[in-house]
C-alpha cells in the first residue's frame, strides 16, 4: 500500500473513537474519500464539526451497508468482534479490512518495539520508553497509551528512535502484515474471549505478532508463561523469568533475563551481567520484576549500557491506576489499581502485598464481569485479605464464589462512593482498589474509574 494507491480508493473507518477520528483525519487529504462510520448515536460536537470541514462523510447510529458498499478498504476499530454482523457482512463482500496500526506502519520506518500480554503491557511499555529517553536516546510510547500510531505519523518525528507500542489481542488480530522489529509478550490467560470467541483463537492471535515478524526480528518472552514457551518461533529469541527454579532451563538459550537472589541478571550473547537489586526498584511485586527483566531484554538488544538501565530503572515511578500509591491516612495506604480488568491482574495486585506480614488489607472489587474463573483469586483472597467490598454489577457473582469458598468476610455497598466510605472506617491497614473487572458499568474506561477512587480518597 503506498499513497498513489490509496488516491484511487474509498476508505471507510469503523468506529468513530480516539483512533478512528485520528485516522480520518489522517486520511482526509491521502484517499479519494473517507467515510465514518459510528454505531453510537453522536460524537462530540466539536470532532464532528471539524470532521466535515475536512470533507469526510460521517453517518451515526449505524454500520450501514451503503456505506459498505461504497468502500475498497475498511479500518476498523478494535473493539469491532470479529463475530459482529458488521464484520461479517464485510466478510462476504471480501473487502480489505486492517487495523489503524496496519495503515500507521505504511508511513514510517522507524523500528517499531511492541508490547503485547494479558497484564502487564503498560506498564512494561511506559518503563522501555522511560529507559530508552534516560539512555539519551529518543522514544515515544503510543498505540494503548499515549497517542495513537497513526496520529504521530503526520508529526514531526524525525528525531523519534523507536516507538514503544502497547498493542492488544484486537489490534494485532486486524494487522494483517504488521511486522515489528521488536516484540514482547508479558503473558497470557483468558481474557476477551467474548470479543474472540475462543481462548484458542486469543491465543493464536497473540502469536500472530511473532510469526508475522522478519527471521532477524527479536521475540521477547516470558518463559514462566506455558502457553508461549510453547510457541516455535524461528526469530531470535530472548526468553525472562522471575521464577528461580527456571535458570537451569534457561541456560540452554544464549540470552535470557533471570532474577536470582534479589537481583536482575541478564545474559546477553552468552555474557552475564548484574543490572540491579529488587530494593532499588521504586515498583513493587513480582510482576513488576517481570516487567523490568522484560524491559532490560530490550535494552540489551537496542545497545543500551547497563549503567543507564540500571539508572532507568531505578527513576521509574510506575503508571498511573497500576498499583498506584495515593496517600496515607491515620496509618492507612490507599493503592489505586483500577487497570486491573481481570482477576489475573487483581491476583498479581494482592501477591505484590504478600510480604507485608500482620497488614490487615481490604480489598475493593466490582465493576462488569468478564465471567472469568475466579477460583484462584479467591483462594489468595482467602489466604491474605482481611476483608472484601463489593459493588457493581459483577457484585453478585463474586459474593456467592466467595461464599462458596467460606469466605464471609464481604461487604456489598451500592457505588465507588460508598465503597471509599466503608473502606476508610474499617481497621485495615492497607485499602487496595483492584476491581477485576471491567469499567464499562459505570464508568467510560478504568482511566475515569481510577480518577474518581483518587478524588474520593482526596477528600476523606
Amino acid at each position: 500500500m503506498d499513497s498513489s494507491d490509496l488516491k484511487q480508493r474509498t476508505i471507510l473507518i469503523l468506529g468513530a473513537g480516539k483512533t478512528g477520528i485520528a485516522t480520518a483525519r489522517f486520511l482526509a487529504d491521502k484517499c479519494k474519500k473517507v467515510l465514518l462510520s459510528e454505531s453510537q448515536k453522536s460524537i462530540l460536537p466539536e470532532n464532528q464539526q471539524s470532521l466535515l470541514k475536512l470533507g469526510i462523510e460521517i453517518e451515526l447510529g449505524k454500520h450501514s451497508e451503503e456505506f459498505i458498499d461504497k468502500s475498497d478498504l475498511i479500518v476498523i476499530s478494535p473493539g469491532i468482534s470479529p463475530q459482529s454482523e458488521v464484520v461479517q457482512k464485510i466478510s462476504s463482500r471480501d473487502l480489505p479490512l486492517i487495523s489503524d496500526i496496519e495503515l500507521a506502519k505504511h508511513y514510517i520506518k522507524n523500528p517499531i518495539i511492541a508490547v503485547t500480554g494479558t497484564n502487564g503491557k503498560t506498564t512494561t511499555t511506559s518503563l522501555i520508553t522511560h529507559i530508552i529517553n534516560n539512555s539519551g536516546k529518543k522514544a515515544i510510547s503510543c498505540g494503548n497509551i499515549g497517542k495513537p500510531l497513526i496520529e504521530l505519523v503526520n508529526e514531526d518525528i524525525s528525531n523519534i528512535d523507536y516507538f514503544v507500542l502497547e498493542i492488544s489481542s484486537f489490534q494485532i488480530y486486524y494487522s494483517l502484515n504488521l511486522s515489528c522489529e521488536i516484540a514482547i509478550c508479558m503473558n497470557i490467560t483468558p481474557d476477551h474471549l467474548d470479543w474472540h470467541g475462543s481462548f484458542e483463537h486469543y491465543l493464536e492471535t497473540k502469536k500472530k505478532i511473532f510469526t508475522q515478524q522478519k527471521k532477524d526480528s527479536w521475540a521477547i518472552l516470558n518463559y514462566n508463561d506455558r502457553f508461549l514457551k510453547s510457541f516455535n518461533l524461528s526469530n531470535n529469541l530472548f526468553y525472562f523469568s522471575s521464577d528461580i527454579s527456571r535458570i537451569k532451563d534457561l541456560e540452554g538459550f544464549e540470552n535470557f533475563a533471570y532474577y536470582k537472589n534479589n537481583d536482575l541478571l541478564v545474559n546477553y550473547k552468552n555474557k552475564t551481567s548484574t543490572i540491579i537489586n529488587k530494593s532499588d526498584l521504586q515498583i513493587i511485586g513480582t510482576h513488576n520484576i517481570e516487567n523490568a527483566l522484560a524491559s532490560i531484554a530490550v535494552s540489551k538488544i537496542i545497545d543500551i549500557k547497563d549503567t543507564a538501565i540500571k539508572s532507568g530503572l531505578e527513576s521509574f515511578k510506575g503508571v498511573e491506576h497500576r498499583l498506584e500509591y495515593i496517600k496515607n491516612i491515620n496509618g492507612k495506604a490507599f493503592y489505586n489499581d483500577s487497570k486491573a480488568t481481570n482477576p489475573e491482574a487483581t491476583i498479581k495486585a494482592i501477591e505484590a502485598f504478600k510480604d507485608k506480614q500482620g497488614r490487615k488489607i481490604t480489598l475493593i472489587l466490582g465493576g462488569r464481569d468478564k465471567n472469568t474463573d475466579l477460583n484462584e483469586m479467591v483462594t489468595l483472597i482467602k489466604s491474605f485479605i482481611s476483608e472484601v467490598i463489593l459493588y457493581g454489577e459483577a457484585k453478585e457473582r463474586f459474593k456467592k464464589e466467595l461464599d462458596n469458598c467460606n469466605y464471609n468476610k464481604t461487604i456489598i455497598v451500592n457505588n465507588l462512593n460508598e465503597a471509599v466510605i466503608v473502606s476508610s472506617k474499617l481497621k485495615n491497614d492497607i485499602v487496595l482498589f483492584s476491581p477485576a473487572c471491567s469499567s464499562f458499568d459505570m464508568f467510560k474506561n478504568y482511566e475515569e474509574r481510577g480518577k474518581l477512587f483518587k478524588e474520593l480518597v482526596s477528600k476523606l
